[in-house]
């Protein structure tokens, strides 16, 4: 696994607010991370996930593990539900950590439940101190996700075309975006040719 910058960040954060969200886009290492701090772990994304955590809410609440839920922004009414375990214990920090996308959906979620209880971690894709100088032409060439060719450069640019995809059909127009898929990617496909340019 690839060292990366964030861990102190959010181990800072965990001693400081009840509550941590580590904020990326998809595929950008949020998952990983997150299990590296071995807490227990709840894909909202999953079948069943939201039921399970309904069913063990007051014990999970109660106990002393760190609670990570992934995709937080599936699950909506967990926030009101955080701000009421956050509020009943205000001193106890470190309790949940929470993954999701930089999504209007959730920053809104977030902004209007958790003020105030909650540290955020911005993460990104791989940056040039993360990795080894031999593979700094494959950072700039194909970008720094670690799936999308900077570990296995075959995969280059077949994933990069399907993030776009999904990107274009699922999570833009999830986040207030309802152009037509084809006219988003001509957006994207715009905008990465005049990369570093002026943007009229």
């Amino acid at each position: 696994m690839i060292p990366r910058l964030y861990p102190q960040q959010v181990r800072e954060k965990l001693g400081t607010f009840p509550a941590v969200a580590i904020l990326g886009p998809r595929q950008c290492g949020k998952t990983t991370l997150a299990q590296g701090f071995h807490g227990l772990y709840f894909d909202m994304e999953a079948a069943g996930s939201e039921a399970r955590l309904d069913a063990e809410w007051d014990a999970l609440a109660a106990g002393k593990r760190l609670i990570v839920l992934d995709e937080a922004q599936q699950a909506p009414k967990v926030f009101s539900r955080l701000r009421g375990t956050i509020d009943a214990d205000r001193k106890r920090n470190g309790r949940f950590l929470l993954l999701g996308s930089v999504s209007p959906a959730l920053m809104r979620d977030v902004s209007e439940s958790l003020a105030g209880r909650l540290g955020l971690v911005m993460m990104g894709p791989l940056v040039l101190p993360e990795i080894q100088s031999d593979q700094m032409d494959a950072l700039w060439l194909r970008g720094g996700y670690p799936d999308g060719g900077i570990l296995d450069p075959r995969m280059f640019p077949a994933w990069q075309q399907d993030y776009l995809n999904t990107l274009a059909t699922r999570d833009l127009p999830n986040w207030g975006l309802p152009a037509r898929p084809q006219l988003l990617l001509r957006l994207l496909h715009m905008l990465a040719a005049i990369h570093g340019q002026s943007l009229n």
